[in-house]
């Protein structure tokens, strides 16, 4: 799944609507003893207006990978934190949605990534009354490609001065990416791309038969 797909989805999916049920959807796909603790925290985050799906997907990942049971429970206690600094930085940026479910989701993964506070707090500035999910998200991306976190968010200010938005900031991100896969350093990338702005090409989508092909293999991989 590619990275503009993935962004899509996870935004759709932070909707405090997702905590009812947490705990039939966590139910035997988590340790017994965590379901009450877990259940707690979620439904916390529920009352305080924070997205919940987030916390219920870490759960399930962690149970998926067979996590210790207190790990679990700190880890999700973590990204409940997490998303309440999320929200506490948006309230202080002056963000006109700070309660945003896919606002603050993408905050807390920015930060998780780790984009700081500071620089957090820039994008969301040059992005007034504009939602800043789509460029967090695409820093993170960044940073988690060892590109340096300051001159990421410099990249996405100067596409939001020069009007990109939404989700052509991710084919931003998906283009300095692909200029470091062909050989080029961090800052030749980073330069190839500003020189680009704001005509950075989408990318392309798979062929239909790469696709196929690619799901036939998925398939024969996980019969038994």
């Amino acid at each position: 799944m590619n990275l503009r797909r993935s962004i899509v989805l996870l935004l759709a999916a932070a909707s405090p609507l997702a905590s009812q049920g947490a705990r039939d959807r966590l139910a035997g796909r988590v340790p017994p003893a965590t379901l009450g603790v877990l259940d707690s925290i979620v439904q916390d985050a529920a009352r305080d207006g924070l997205p919940t799906e987030p916390l219920i997907q870490k759960a399930l990942e962690g149970g998926a990978k067979g996590v210790a049971a207190d790990r679990i429970v700190a880890a999700v206690g973590a990204s409940a934190d997490q998303l309440r600094s999320a929200r506490a930085l948006l309230s202080s940026a002056g963000e006109s949605r700070p309660s945003d479910p896919g606002e603050v989701t993408a905050v807390a993964a920015a930060l998780s990534r780790g984009v700081s506070p500071q620089l957090v707090g820039r994008l969301s500035t040059a992005l007034p009354g504009e939602p800043a999910g789509p460029a967090l998200h695409a820093v993170a991306d960044l940073v988690g490609h060892g590109f340096a976190e300051d001159s990421s968010v410099d990249l996405m200010v100067e596409g939001a001065r020069l009007g990109l938005r939404g989700l052509r900031f991710l084919d931003v991100a998906a283009a300095a990416v692909q200029e470091l896969q062909r050989g080029r350093s961090h800052a030749a990338a980073l330069a190839a791309v500003r020189a680009l702005l704001p005509q950075v090409p989408t990318p392309p989508r798979p062929a239909p038969a790469a696709v196929s092909h690619a799901r036939r293999v998925q398939s024969s991989h996980e019969r038994p």
